[in-house]
């Protein structure tokens, strides 16, 4: 212990004998040292925490005059999403050309991993008796496919 506090002391005492530049460039080299140091802490946790890329892309081909029913019965839908676990977001498009259309609407749905996306379908009850609703509304059945991220060129901040 004491021969710690010796080398803190010398320590301290080449410090005190430094010019006010070379403090300078001293607290310059320590802020860089310790800047790099928190830096790389930071990004190891965000690449810690994995990117979502579960993606299910559903479209559905409505009856016209089932249009304001199945608005309401996929916003409830939505909402129910909303509030699973792995649940990341949504984005629904309606097409503007309703006759000439492969499909009326398209939904992608945005989960953090498979296992989230298959219990929330298979065991809520809620969204069986949506989807049912749903159906109701639709000339033909709705029609899921599942995508993965292979390049993503979205621009990320890295500096929050």
């Amino acid at each position: 212990m004491a021969r710690l506090l010796g080398r803190i002391n010398s320590v301290r005492d080449w410090y005190r004998e430094l010019s006010l530049g070379e403090k300078g460039v001293v607290c310059l080299a320590i802020g860089n040292v310790w800047g790099t140091l928190y830096g790389t802490h930071v990004r190891r946790m965000k690449l810690r925490t994995p990117e979502s890329d579960f993606l299910v892309a559903t479209s559905y081909m409505v009856k016209e005059e089932e249009k304001k029913a199945f608005e309401l019965a996929w916003s409830d839908a939505a909402r129910l999403a909303q509030r699973q676990p792995g649940y990341e977001w949504t984005k629904t498009y309606k097409a503007l050309d309703w006759e000439d259309s492969p499909f009326h609407y398209i939904s992608f749905r945005m989960w953090s991993e498979e296992s989230c996306y298959r219990r929330f379908i298979t065991h809520d009850g809620t969204w069986k008796l949506l989807m049912d609703r749903l159906k109701n509304c639709l000339v033909s059945d709705e029609k899921s496919t599942v995508y993965k991220v292979i390049v993503d060129d979205s621009v990320r901040r890295i500096i929050p």
